[in-house]
């Protein structure tokens, strides 16, 4: 069988391990990006955050946090939400809201922060890397193994060559043999699985010589 060696051995590289996560840190809180009319002139960019938490947009109103909320795995949302009262008196509305917004809401503003990955160093490793070996694999002495074993799983019937031609049943007993009382079970069972004398041999797979039906 044939050995090819393709690859010899060699010094185990290091490789990156990464820490376990005690806690989810995020990063720094970014506005969300956009313009236009469907999110209105003035940008979330227009918005500046105050000292006390809060926004300050362009007409120097302030607008509260309303809800932070986890959009998925690796993010969190905070919306900013700004007083009704403050924009319908605000000389800037028509410039901070979309041209189609009815006025029933107050400006709303949103920031995104992302979950930071976890941190991560490269350790080294002492170790020998094994060669890579092909060995050929014996594959016509398992076929012919198999070929074999397979051939041996089957059933033979073979007919037997002294067959007498003409041959009756027992005679039948009176019936007050035959009465249950009188006839025992054995004979019973003789009587009724009687099918005269054998004509053929059956030789299953894997049955034993002294098992086998005649």
């Amino acid at each position: 069988m044939r050995e090819i060696e393709w690859t010899s051995s060699k010094e185990s590289p290091a490789h990156i391990v990464v820490s376990e996560r005690l806690s989810e840190e995020y990063g720094p809180w970014q506005q969300a990006k956009g313009g236009g009319w469907a999110r209105g002139g003035f940008g979330a960019d227009a918005f500046t955050l105050q000292e006390n938490g809060m926004l300050q947009c362009p007409a120097g109103k302030s607008l509260w946090l309303s809800e932070v909320r986890q959009e998925n795995a690796f993010s969190q949302r905070a919306v900013y939400v700004a007083l009704q009262e403050d924009c319908l008196c605000c000389p800037l509305r028509e410039q901070c809201l979309a041209r189609k917004a009815k006025g029933n809401r107050a400006r709303r503003v949103s920031a995104v922060r992302r979950l930071l990955p976890a941190p991560s160093c490269v350790e080294p490793t002492s170790g020998i890397l094994a060669a890579t070996q092909w060995v050929d694999v014996a594959g016509r002495m398992l076929r012919r193994t198999w070929m074999t074993h397979w051939r041996r799983q089957h059933v033979e019937i073979v007919p037997l060559p002294d067959i007498p031609k003409n041959i009756s049943p027992p005679q039948r007993s009176p019936r007050a043999v035959r009465s249950h009382h009188r006839w025992s079970w054995y004979d019973r069972l003789g009587r009724s699985a009687w099918w005269g004398p054998a004509v053929m041999r059956v030789t299953v797979a894997g049955v034993p010589a002294f098992l086998e039906v005649k």
